[in-house]
């Protein structure tokens, strides 16, 4: 569809930020080369120590003479949940997305997506494809995100669960505002430092029908002074593990399926996770008693019983292999 021939509806683009010294600019350049006309960017300080305040600032005037809008808030550190829950508070458009500020936006991202369901009305929000890239050469695509659109019935809430054949990454999707606040009137999510993506997508994904544009159109940016979190023993990933767990399970009571189909998948997700990490981390002891417990649950698989008698039986290089020429064999037959 020709863009004279799209509405030209507001579309509100919430991003949070922290310490964006290096890479503010770029952003806000990256959002006014958009070729869509109508924008407004809630741009959220999550308690900046550097110069991202004073950048976005700066950056104001420049949005209003290309007839953007650009709102600056800042907030104490409070994490990327919290700083998101200050746009959704306040956003105007139609359209609604959210992206990181340290990714960018192909040019025509927000003109193609809002094309797309100005002429799909049956979709209520719509997600393209993204590259990954290194902040060092962000011109070399080095790995791609991408949902391969199922056959059939699209379960996309079961594949976010069990996070398969998805993308998290928020830059490539965009949601009708009415759609968004039918499955969220309150203009909020759980103000946790994990997972708020996961808690923007799930009610989507359960009331909502997502539309595909299979086209590239973002740059995940991968930063080697990434401030993410690498845990060290296996009793940090267990606390982390647990604490998106019971992420997800105040999320799926949110929104009444707590019981579910979906929540009992989730119990089993949890221990294979935690089955996966005990081999990695050699522990014989925690392996067998996750392996006991998936049998218990009736979630074993034969791929389960490779990698545990791997890990109970082999030697250590050998097991590996065989874990990764599984995981590899798996992931080909999705």
């Amino acid at each position: 569809m020709e863009m004279s021939r799209v509405n030209k509806k507001l579309v509100s683009v919430i991003s949070p930020c922290y310490n964006g010294e290096s890479f503010a600019e770029r952003f806000f350049e990256n959002i006014l080369e958009q070729t869509y006309p109508n924008i407004e960017l809630i741009f959220v300080d999550d308690g900046s120590a550097d110069k991202t305040g004073e950048i976005a600032r700066a950056y104001i005037p420049r949005f209003k003479d290309r007839g953007y809008e650009l709102v600056y808030i800042y907030q104490d550190n409070a994490g990327q949940a919290a700083a998101v829950n200050k746009g959704l508070k306040i956003f105007k458009g139609e359209y609604l997305m959210w992206t990181d500020s340290d990714d960018l936006l192909d040019a025509d991202n927000i003109a193609k997506k809002v094309a797309y369901l100005e002429s799909h009305p049956e979709c209520d929000y719509v997600m393209c494809r993204g590259r990954v890239v290194n902040d060092s050469d962000i011109s070399k695509k080095t790995g791609e995100l991408k949902r391969v659109q199922p056959q059939g019935e699209d379960d996309m809430l079961t594949d976010l669960i069990l996070e398969k054949n998805v993308v998290f990454t928020p830059g490539v999707y965009l949601v009708r505002g009415e759609a968004f606040l039918a499955v969220n009137p309150e203009r909020e999510i759980i103000e946790s430092r994990l997972g708020q993506n996961w808690q923007l997508l799930l009610p989507l994904a359960y009331k909502c029908k997502c539309g595909y544009i299979k086209e590239e159109l973002f740059s995940y940016i991968v930063r080697d002074d990434s401030h993410s979190r690498q845990e060290k023993t296996l009793d940090q990933v267990f606390l982390k593990l647990k604490g998106h767990n019971d992420l997800l399970k105040e999320i799926l009571k949110q929104m009444g399926l707590e019981g579910s189909k979906y929540w009992n998948m989730l119990n089993v997700k949890h221990l294979r996770k935690q089955f996966d990490n005990a081999y990695h981390y050699h522990n014989k002891k925690v392996l067998k008693e996750k392996y006991r417990q998936l049998k218990q649950s009736g979630g074993v698989t034969k791929r389960d019983t490779l990698i545990y008698y791997a890990g109970m039986y082999k030697v250590v290089d050998w097991g590996y292999s065989l874990f990764k020429l599984v995981k590899n064999y798996l992931r080909s037959k999705q």
